[in-house]
């Protein structure tokens, strides 16, 4: 999509400039629906407003097994959160309405974001955050958890499923993660 603006600049991610002179803005189009704004800040390229980085195009079931399986692995780009950045995932799902235990859990790399167990209930949502604490290697996530993810470098949220009993299942069928 062509910008109606001469003096913004396209660019993909990998290939935006290093330098980022302060108040220039340029459109990183490999990002969120439509790209992104960015604006230099005399040293590295801020985003100028949340993004929508991932969104659910199709629900994913999980049944059969009880072993912790593998719903959505979605990529992040490096230095996208920035240093007080947040990560926020909505998702919902449904469940085999039964006493039976279904576990949902979010995670970078081995270490959990968060985790919900439901039992007894036909859908719920999971949502969550991992706050960015003033650098890009300590972050905090909505259950407290203190994290030391690299978010300046490439890395994936994945979002696992694992049931007690492999006749019931567990389906995501919507789910967004933005940027703020």
């Amino acid at each position: 999509m062509e910008l109606s603006n001469p003096l913004i600049s396209e660019y993909t991610w990998a290939n935006k400039p290093s330098v980022a002179p302060l108040g220039q803005i340029i459109c990183v189009t490999d990002i969120g629906e439509n790209g992104i704004l960015c604006r230099g800040d005399g040293t590295k390229w801020v985003r100028m407003h949340p993004t929508t980085v991932n969104s659910l195009g199709s629900s994913v079931v999980l049944t059969g097994t009880t072993a912790e399986t593998t719903l959505l692995t979605i990529p992040i780009k490096g230095g996208l959160m920035g240093l007080g950045g947040r990560l926020n995932v909505l998702s919902f799902y449904s469940f085999t309405n039964n006493a039976n235990s279904k576990t949902i859990r979010a995670k970078v790399g081995a270490a959990v974001v968060t985790s919900m167990v439901s039992t007894n209930q036909g859908i719920s949502g999971f949502n969550f955050w991992m706050l960015n604490l003033n650098s890009e290697t300590s972050q905090r996530s909505i259950i407290a958890t203190a994290l030391s993810v690299d978010t300046s470098v490439d890395f994936t949220l994945t979002i696992t499923g694992q049931l007690a009993n492999a006749a019931d299942s567990l389906s995501v069928f919507a789910q967004s993660l933005e940027v703020i």
